[in-house]
């Protein structure tokens, strides 16, 4: 099997086969058994684990799913009739807590977290469970979490181009500085980008923030 065709970027997306995704998975079992033995275990002996290579290929493969499987399909809904006959200019609609959970790509180890989201629609709005599916899609690949942040604005106005603003924040701890290195439990890491209307008004912003307080 050649891998060179499909290599990609740690924030990029190809699909690929059922058949492609199985031999990366046999491939994958195989290289574990090889790291185990150098890593000095008897796992082939060993209960606890003989199964670990296989376990260990499928944690990968799903926690990667976001580079090879699909985007969530997306609904929109009108509302160009419903706001003429409003009487405000725009309803923001946020969304969060929503729970990610990712691998940080320069130390292979989980990064687990929140996010929280609010756009301005103008004649459409995302079906509502549509944007946690975007979201948890996108964080399924080795991230770094500055440029993942970005990303769900990108994604999004991907989608609906005509959306008048868009706030994002990223709450997560990351295992490589939990468990390794500084040893750092307590910490978080926060990040946070706006487009559109919430880059030229600090009260959207404020209110955005406000609401993350309370939940």
């Amino acid at each position: 099997m050649s891998y060179k065709k499909n290599l990609i970027k740690s924030w990029e997306y190809v699909k690929i086969s059922d058949r492609e995704l199985e031999e990366r998975r046999e491939k994958l079992i195989k290289l574990f058994e090889k790291v185990l033995t150098v890593l000095g275990f008897n796992w082939q002996e060993d209960p606890n684990m003989a199964e670990t290579p296989s376990r260990m290929a499928n944690m990968l493969l799903e926690l990667i799913e976001g580079n090879y499987t699909p985007p969530p399909a997306v609904t929109f809904f009108d509302i160009k009739e419903m706001e003429k006959a409003s009487m405000v200019e725009f309803v923001p609609v946020f969304v969060g807590p929503i729970e990610i959970k990712s691998l940080c790509s320069h130390h292979f180890l989980p990064i687990i977290g929140q996010v929280y989201i609010e756009y301005l629609p103008e004649n459409k709005v995302f079906g509502l469970s549509k944007i946690p599916r975007l979201i948890k899609w996108l964080a399924k690949r080795p991230m770094i979490q500055e440029l993942y942040t970005h990303q769900i604005i990108k994604t999004l106005l991907g989608l609906l181009p005509e959306i008048r603003g868009i706030a994002v924040l990223v709450k997560a701890k990351h295992m490589c500085m939990s468990i390794r290195g500084v040893n750092e439990t307590n910490a978080w890491m926060i990040t946070t980008a706006y487009y559109g209307l919430y880059e030229e008004r600090s009260d959207l912003r404020e209110e955005f923030l406000k609401k993350i307080e309370v939940n």
